[in-house]
């Protein structure tokens, strides 16, 4: 029998060792479009927190102790290797150069592009010249001192035989995705321009390739989609040597595929009439490409969002055609799409199921008009970490407040405990980054730390978060640090008050980089900034606008601009009036942030520097001195954990705090 205990003290298994070392994360999977071998990019929070390459079928690493295969391209990263012909080309954060390294046992990667001793160059997302192999078209961030405003983003050819870079393609703020048509005479690539993030307003141009003095020379430079502020289009991939595959939400606001033809000059909608689903995610990271081709490339399987997950379809592509939806797809995320190999009818991708482990995968498809799927593990992300007794289900719910409200919540689940018959559980509202992201319904070790101790956590997909199309996402334009807020108060309040699952008078906040934000000014801006009972600003957690308008990575730099109505010439008093660090008090003196608030911070963040959290506590000892507060900063971290030592604490000090202040 379980014994009778209060929520939020039950003993579990689940451990801080065990959400910090249980599980994989894989940043990327890899297919040698030569040989068909299959790779993978995994994190090690227990070597530092690299990333390491590894050929996945032999389990072995492909690069040495020393080298990290991640990149700070837009400071997220992303798209940091590729494999050409049993040679691994990556970028190496440590010195954020380029190197190549045979799959070999023992073999040692050598630098392929120029010497960089002031650190002043980064690169991502690489394409090999299908002919000219030695030369490879990548993203180009160059850095001329610490001021984010002078970043310079080119496409870039990099010859890896003689270790030189040449430009390829420049003139607007951002890049992404270039791509060489199977006979290396064509390139497409994506860029965009403040203050769109890709997810707003994105171009696709395609051009010539020729080679000439041994660099790629372009020419016949070709708009194909896309428009500043208005259209986002992202993905491009070519289907053949005149056929361009890309997504846009030009029709209908959800990201659906299109076909773009060289030889016509003109693009038609892949579909046969719009589907109301976003077959892409936001790129925050470079690679998260959500389909791949299969066979010839007559058809592809895509991925789509659907109530908050992941569902996958295969389409035919020669034609406007309605998508054959896979029934019973079981993985909540996936991500990384990539064709097993030339004229492959398989593909490989990342996946994360909601009561497993997920890991690298590849998914055959049977015969048409079904496609039967088969899913065989390549690697899996952990074995099985705790019994599916402790595992918590995710509950997803549509709410209705002023319109259609997301969330998705995650009941205590323990085999050893009930709670007592009239109490309902203290509530951990958890608010995703971004803020155009998304919180999936991945099983998340972290999470279960808290549900197995008898906390409920509920995950507020707010106005504004991704995977719901784009009209859905401008409702935040304007009102960030006003919707945001008032959609996590409303969604714990009619969780726990209308439905009666949890216990909204004892509810937390809590919630990292834009979630930090939220949370924030939840305990200082917010009409109700006395809701919640605890805070926790878990990493990156932005106080001040104003400063942040000066002081973030270029990516982010105008992306407040359509968030807040301006910039900060343009509305300061708005800037200002949702910043926490103006509002620790009223307009009479008296302390605005009477909630507990613990603060965690990377010391070596550049999207949210840690003087945002500086000056934020040491405003708040100045003008609320007896207000409840805890705060530290980790060394040698970022926007996010990468060391198991961080990951551990982190997560010990965060639910002391609750212990403290929410029961």
């Amino acid at each position: 029998m379980p014994e009778r205990a209060p929520y939020g003290t039950w003993t579990s298994p689940i451990t801080p060792d065990t959400v910090a070392s249980s599980s994989i994360v894989f940043d990327d999977v890899l297919v040698d479009s030569i040989t068909s071998v299959v790779y993978h990019i995994e994190q090690r929070p227990n070597e530092g927190g690299r990333s390491v390459i590894v050929n996945t079928a032999e389990g072995r690493d492909v690069i040495p102790s020393g080298f990290n295969a991640r990149n700070a391209v837009n400071e997220y990263g992303g798209a940091s290797a590729v494999v050409y012909g049993g040679i691994v080309y990556f970028s190496n954060l440590t010195d954020g150069r380029v190197y190549s390294v045979e799959d070999k046992q023992g073999s040692e990667p050598s630098p392929v592009s120029p010497e960089d001793p002031n650190n002043q160059y980064r690169y991502a997302n690489f394409a090999v010249h299908p002919v000219q192999t030695n030369l490879i078209a990548s993203i180009l961030e160059y850095h001329p001192d610490d001021n984010p405003q002078n970043v310079v983003t080119t496409l870039c050819v990099i010859d890896t035989a003689t270790a030189t870079r040449t430009g390829l393609v420049e003139g607007a703020d951002f890049y992404a995705s270039p791509v060489f048509n199977p006979s290396g005479t064509k390139i497409a690539w994506q860029e965009w321009y403040q203050p769109d993030m890709p997810f707003e307003g994105a171009l696709i141009y395609i051009a010539d390739v020729s080679i000439e003095n041994s660099t790629i020379v372009l020419s016949n430079t070709t708009y194909v989609a896309g428009k500043k502020l208005e259209i986002s289009v992202t993905y491009p991939t070519w289907v053949s040597d005149t056929t361009l595959l890309y997504t846009s939400d030009e029709s209908n606001g959800f990201q659906n595929p299109f076909i773009y033809s060289t030889a016509t000059g003109s693009a038609r909608a892949a579909l046969a009439s719009p589907i109301e689903q976003d077959f892409a995610e936001p790129a925050w990271y470079f690679g998260l490409y959500p389909y791949a081709l299969l066979g010839d490339g007559s058809y592809g399987a895509f991925t789509a969002f659907q109530d908050g997950r992941n569902i996958l379809y295969v389409l035919d592509l020669t034609k406007p055609s309605d998508p054959v939806s896979i029934p019973d797809f079981p993985f909540v995320v996936a991500q990384h799409l990539k064709q097993s190999g030339p004229n492959a009818t398989t593909f490989v991708f990342t996946a994360s199921l909601n009561d497993q482990p997920g890991g690298v995968l590849r998914c055959s498809l049977g015969a048409a008009p079904s496609f039967v799927p088969t899913y065989e593990y390549l690697k899996r992300s952990a074995a099985q970490p705790v019994s599916s007794e402790y595992i918590s289900l995710p509950q997803p719910y549509t709410l209705c407040k002023d319109g259609p409200l997301y969330a998705i919540l995650y009941l205590p689940k323990n085999p050893d405990f009930e709670g007592p018959p009239d109490e309902k559980p203290p509530c951990i509202t958890h608010v995703h980054g971004g803020p155009t992201s998304m919180s999936t319904q991945a099983l998340s070790l972290q999470k279960l730390y808290f549900t197995s101790r008898g906390f409920a956590w509920l995950d507020v997909n707010y106005r504004g978060s991704s995977g719901y199309g784009r009209s859905y996402i401008e409702r935040l334009a304007g009102n960030w640090g006003i919707l945001d807020n008032q959609d996590c108060e409303d969604a714990v309040t009619m969780i726990g008050e209308e439905k009666g699952l949890v216990d909204s008078k004892r509810a937390a906040v809590r919630g990292g980089s834009a979630g930090g934000y939220t949370t924030l000014c939840s305990v200082t801006t917010a009409k109700n900034n006395k809701y919640y009972k605890a805070a926790t600003s878990a990493y990156g957690g932005i106080s001040d606008l104003k400063l942040l308008a000066q002081a973030t990575e270029k990516f982010e730099l105008q992306y407040m601009y359509k968030l807040l109505g301006g910039s900060p010439d343009e509305i300061p008093d708005v800037y200002e009036a949702r910043s926490p660090y103006y509002n620790v008090v009223d307009s009479s003196g008296q302390p605005q942030i009477t909630i507990p608030l613990l603060m965690l911070q990377g010391k070596n963040d550049p999207v949210v520097p840690q003087e945002q959290a500086t000056r934020f506590l040491a405003k708040i000892e100045q003008e609320a001195p007896n207000e409840k507060l805890s705060y530290h900063f980790y060394d040698n971290e970022g926007h996010g954990w990468k060391q198991a030592s961080t990951i551990k604490d982190a997560l010990k000090r965060e639910h002391d705090w609750y212990l403290e202040n929410l029961l």
